[in-house]
């Protein structure tokens, strides 16, 4: 008898063991926390002209503009946007885009300038085409060569042209 009762006194310890080391664990997470400078926070900033939403080092181009928008690592957003290229020579135009809905840079527009050089046999026309940054993208020769010509006599010069 007494080996019955000191059997049930040993489970019942082994039972109130059991069950306070399970109260523990349920009270204690089963990971470790993370210290607050591991934990993800995400940082976004907001284009206040279109509204959206950018995560830090995402970037788009706005619709309906040629401006490429970033955020930055400072939650400030960076704007790109085409620019007129300074010191071209000649009749400068604007050649619109012929796609829509490009990226940035992609829907800048290119600038054609056309210069006229005269000489004693003819006249030249280059006409060079640059990007919005000032590259120079194609160039165009084109010489007028005059002909003297016979009294009477109708002459047309011909017309050279070519790429470089």
């Amino acid at each position: 008898m007494e080996s019955t009762m000191l059997k049930g006194i040993i489970i019942m310890l082994l039972l109130s063991v059991a069950i306070a080391a399970e109260q523990e664990t349920r009270q204690q997470p089963p990971y470790r926390p993370l210290s607050p400078s591991y934990r993800f926070q995400p940082k976004f900033c907001s284009d206040t002209y279109s509204g959206r939403q950018l995560y830090v080092g995402e970037m788009y181009t706005r619709p309906g503009q040629c401006v490429r928008v970033q955020c930055l690592g400072t939650l400030q957003l960076w704007e790109d946007s085409c620019k007129s290229p300074a010191g071209l020579k000649g009749n400068c135009i604007v050649l619109p885009q012929m796609e829509s809905n490009l990226e940035y840079p992609k829907c800048c527009p290119f600038y054609e300038c056309k210069t006229y050089e005269s000489n004693s046999q003819g006249e030249v026309e280059t006409t060079n085409t640059y990007e919005h940054t000032g590259y120079l993208r194609r160039s165009y020769v084109t010489e007028l060569i005059r002909i003297n010509k016979e009294p009477g006599e109708i002459i047309t010069a011909p017309a050279r042209k070519y790429q470089l």
